[in-house]
């Protein structure tokens, strides 16, 4: 059975526009134990990309939090998946 979590937070960019993006962060762990994420983000209501997905390292669901959104922050600073 998948346990899943969502998280709602935002973020905003250091360069560029320096806009702030809202952000809805789901992580789930598969049955085999790895956590995996999918993210959306939004400006002013519109969508603006998903980032990039890939399974996390992690081995908590904590870690898996903290992880996932280091990512989409990380992918958001750089538009990696992400629309400005």
């Amino acid at each position: 059975m998948l346990h899943s979590e969502t998280y709602k937070f935002q973020y905003t960019r250091q360069q560029g526009r320096q806009r702030t993006y809202d952000v809805v962060l789901n992580i789930v762990q598969r049955d085999s134990g790895v956590f995996a994420y999918e993210s959306w983000v939004h400006f002013a209501h519109e969508f603006k990309g998903n980032g990039l997905v890939f399974p996390l390292n992690a081995k908590t669901a904590t870690d898996a939090a903290a992880e996932a959104r280091g990512r989409i922050e990380d992918e958001i600073e750089h538009l990696a998946g992400v629309a400005e």
